[in-house]
C-alpha cells in the first residue's frame, strides 16, 4: 500500500489536541464545534487538555514561554476557526463498510475540511476564504453515494449544525437495485422525515444541497 500523500498544507492532529485548541478561546463557537465533534468541555488544566498541548508542542505546533502556552502556525489558524465556529456540515456513509465522518466547518475568521481516521485522528485542511461548503457538501455525498452504490446499498447522512438553531438532516438511502431516495423535511404527520425518490439523472449531492439554508 503506498503512503498517502497530503497537501502540505494538511494538518493532522489528534482528538485531545483539539480539546487543548477549544481550550484557548472558549465561547459559542468553541462549544458548537465540541457538540458536532463529540468532545467534551474539559477545563485547561485537566489531564487529556494538557497531554494535548504537550504533544503540541513535541511537533512544533505549540511553544511554551514561562507559564504561557502560544500555538503556532496552521494549529493558531485552526483553534481560530474552530473557536469561532458557526455553521458545521458533517457527511457519513452507513452500511456494509460504514464511513468515518467528513466535516466541514465556517467561521468568521476562515474555512476548513475535517476528515476523520482511525484512531482518533483527524487530518485538516484549511480552505480559501469565498470556498463555498455547500458545493463541497454535494460533491461529498456524491462521492459518498457512489461508494455506496459500489457496495449494494447504504445510507448518506448529511447534517448542517448552525449556532443558535435546530440541526437540518437529509439523508440519501442507496438502494440495493441503485435507486436513490431522499428523506428530508418537512415531517410527516407521524413525526417522520419526508421521502421521494431521486431521479435517476440528478446528483443527489445537488439535491441534498437544496435543502439546507446557504452557508454564511
Amino acid at each position: 500500500m503506498k503512503p498517502e500523500v497530503l497537501p502540505d498544507s494538511a494538518i493532522r492532529i489528534t482528538s485531545h489536541e483539539l480539546l487543548a485548541l477549544l481550550s484557548f478561546n472558549p465561547g459559542p463557537g468553541a462549544e458548537l464545534s465540541r457538540g458536532v465533534l463529540v468532545l467534551a468541555d474539559l477545563p485547561a488544566d485537566n489531564d487529556l487538555v494538557r497531554a494535548g498541548l504537550t504533544t503540541l508542542n513535541v511537533r512544533d505546533m505549540a511553544e511554551i514561554a514561562g507559564e504561557e502556552v502560544n500555538l503556532l502556525g496552521g494549529a493558531r489558524i485552526l483553534s481560530v476557526i474552530l473557536s469561532t465556529a458557526t455553521q458545521w456540515y458533517e457527511v457519513s456513509r452507513f452500511g456494509a463498510k460504514s464511513s468515518l465522518p467528513s466535516y466541514l466547518v465556517s467561521s468568521p475568521h476562515g474555512r476548513a475540511a475535517l476528515f476523520l481516521r482511525p484512531l482518533s485522528e483527524y487530518v485538516c485542511l484549511p480552505l480559501l476564504e469565498d470556498a463555498d461548503l455547500l458545493d463541497l457538501v454535494a460533491q461529498t455525498v456524491n462521492g459518498a453515494v457512489e461508494e455506496a452504490q459500489g457496495m449494494d446499498g447504504g445510507l448518506v447522512v448529511t447534517r448542517q449544525h448552525a449556532s443558535g438553531k435546530d440541526v437540518v438532516v437529509a439523508n440519501v438511502k442507496v438502494n440495493a437495485d441503485g435507486t436513490r431516495q431522499l428523506a428530508a423535511l418537512p415531517m410527516t404527520e407521524d413525526g417522520q422525515l419526508t421521502v421521494t425518490a431521486i431521479p435517476a439523472g440528478q446528483l443527489p449531492g445537488d439535491v441534498v444541497r437544496g435543502k439546507f439554508p446557504s452557508a454564511a
